[in-house]
């Protein structure tokens, strides 16, 4: 039996092109996502080097910061040995000595910003390159005293004692700053240097201003003469 109701060959034409043209739209749709797939990976990775860079680069500051402070509370301490020397006419022996001083000779109990912690290394007398030598305030050296508490103190019966001349830090690190030619943080040397104690004023009342020569008066010629007779 025949059928009745053939398809015409103009229908199957058509259907064709259809069905080419969704294969190529679908062709099409998926190289679009994986270009914008491709351009998204791109943008990540761009996004995690710059957020690489600006991590780096907030370290980098940071750590020049803790250096520029730990060249600061350094300093404090070497300050704080000054004033201690000046005030009992010896060097501290310990640092609890600074720390605990009264009155007091540093503003607070300074910690290492490199390693966050409160111990510094200790410099003692004779290791820190030169001699220090000298005398306080006015050129003349004060009476030495005993300081209270602290020389009778043992609780910290395997400390290292001696007289304490400037400290560092602990760190082993490299630093970024060359400091007085040195790399390594437990390198960086505060010391209380000779051109760093005090010394006679020229204005402290040595001078006199007032002129206290003596001169030789001079003699006039005596007008008066004896009187004719």
């Amino acid at each position: 039996m025949r059928n009745s109701h053939p398809l015409p060959r103009e229908g199957l034409g058509v259907a064709g092109r259809v069905g080419t043209q969704n294969s190529k739209l679908k062709s099409q749709n998926f190289g679009e996502a994986g270009y914008t797939l491709a351009i998204f990976v791109m943008v990540i990775a761009v996004m995690a080097i710059l957020m690489a860079v600006a991590v780096q680069m907030v370290s980098f500051q940071a750590q020049r910061e803790n250096e520029a402070e730990l060249i600061f509370r350094g300093r404090q301490y070497v300050e704080g040995i000054r004033l201690y020397r000046q005030k009992y006419g010896r060097y501290p022996m310990r640092m609890k000595e600074l720390w605990e001083a009264d009155p007091r000779v540093l503003r607070r109990k300074w910690t290492d910003p490199i390693t966050r912690s409160e111990k510094w290394g200790v410099i003692f007398k004779g290791e820190e390159g030169r001699e220090l030598t000298g005398s306080g305030v006015g050129g003349e050296r004060p009476t030495p005293t005993r300081t209270p508490v602290f020389e009778r103190d043992r609780e910290n019966e395997g400390e290292k004692v001696g007289p304490i001349v400037g400290v560092h830090s602990l760190s082993t690190e490299t630093s970024i700053k060359v400091y007085e030619g040195r790399t390594q943080y437990d390198m960086w040397k505060f010391t209380l240097r000779e051109e760093q104690r005090s010394r006679r004023s020229d204005d402290s009342g040595d001078r006199d201003d007032t002129d206290t020569t003596k001169r030789t008066p001079t003699r006039r010629p005596d007008t008066t003469g004896t009187p004719n007779r």
